[in-house]
Formats: C-alpha cells, structure tokens, sequence
C-alpha cells in the first residue's frame, strides 16, 4: 500500500503549488472574469458525475495520519459541485471534544456537501474556485439530540480542476468551524472560538496499491 501521509503531503504541497501558480497564470481572467462562452467551456469540460477518494487527516490510523474513504460527487445544470454521502466520520476525526468525538463516530452520518463554482482558468486544465457550503450532522451528546454545523474556508482555501487531456478531477476543501446548535462561541475543531485550517483532498486519480 502508499503511504497515505506521503500522498497526503505531497499532494498538499501540489495543490498549494498549483492554486499559485493558477491565481498567477490567470491573474486577468480572476479579476475581470471569464467570458460567458469561456465559462460555458469551463462547465461543458467539468460537468458530470465522479467517483474516487476522500484523503483526510487522522490521527488513529493503521497510516498514521490520514484516512481515506470513497466518495462520489457530481457537477449539474446548477453549476454545483455537490459531494455525495459526505460522512461524519471525516468531521469526528477533527472533534476535540471526546464525548463528542464518541457520538459522531458510534453511528455514521451523511450529509450532502454542496459546493458553489467560480471558474478562474480555462485551458489545458479548467481551474475553479470552491465555495463549500455548511452541512449539518444530527448528534446524540450529553442525553440530548443536537445540531452539529460544519462551515468551510473558500475563495483561495477550496478550490478544484479537471485536466482535460486526462480526465482527472481533483481538489482541495478545508474545513474552519465545527458548532452545535447554532451557537458559534465554540469551535469544536479546536475548542475556542478561533478557526481552524483543516484541508482535505478529492481526486478521481488517487487510490492504495
């Protein structure tokens, strides 16, 4: 099998490289905007339905420090990037509540992750920003059903492409804020108010050997 931490890592680093360079190359297009045929381009290259993996940090892991899972998403008429089946399990490796972390996990949850496009570059490879937008898990904690709420980071955090010449879709989310019942005074990714800065990667080209 890969190291998952290596894969993790490395593709960490070649997204970070990419969305740098992409903002770069593209600097005109992302600040006077595609034209509508360039971003009609844009969406008739992406548009579709996908399948691949998940890579998310862990820390209680045969690998390590991260995990992976199946995961499947689509891109519509709606011009929404939405991932199916998005499971509770990648949000209670974050908690750092420990009761918490238990309730997540004792049963899984899933949740539609849906996930707003702005085109920034279309040639070999259509880039895109993402705008993630928060879902929410039902949680039996402390003798009572709550709401747990996960927002995102977006613009140059959550981002995406498709490289044309192969077909390989990929990205990067990461994830800010974890909260119950609509209260934001505590963040329970890492216990004060303040965010966190968890990434997690999607690609259609990544898998164990």
């Amino acid at each position: 099998m890969k190291n998952l931490k290596l894969i993790f890592l490395a593709l960490g680093c070649m997204a970070a490289l990419s969305l740098t360079s992409c903002l770069k190359d593209s600097d005109d297009d992302y600040n006077n905007g595609l034209t509508p045929a360039q971003i009609s381009q844009c969406y008739n290259a992406v548009k579709g339905s996908y399948t691949g993996k998940l890579v998310y940090p862990s820390s209680d892991t045969k690998y390590g420090y991260t995990d992976t899972i199946d995961v499947s998403w689509s891109i519509g008429a709606d011009t929404m990037l939405v991932i199916n089946s998005f499971s509770s399990k990648v949000i209670a490796e974050q908690i750092k509540d420990t009761e918490l972390k238990e309730a997540l996990l004792q049963e899984e949850q899933l949740s539609v992750l849906k996930n707003y496009l702005h085109f920034i570059k279309n040639d070999s490879e259509v880039q895109f920003l993402l705008a993630p937008q928060t879902i929410e898990f039902p949680v039996f904690y402390k003798d009572k059903t709550h709401t747990l709420s996960v927002i995102f980071w977006y613009n140059d955090y959550s981002f995406g492409y498709k490289t044309v010449s192969t077909g390989t879709m990929g990205g990067q989310l990461v994830m800010a804020y974890a909260f119950l019942d609509g209260d934001e005074r505590v963040n329970y990714f890492n216990s004060t108010a303040s965010y966190a800065n968890i990434p997690m990667i999607f690609s259609t080209n990544l898998g164990e050997k």
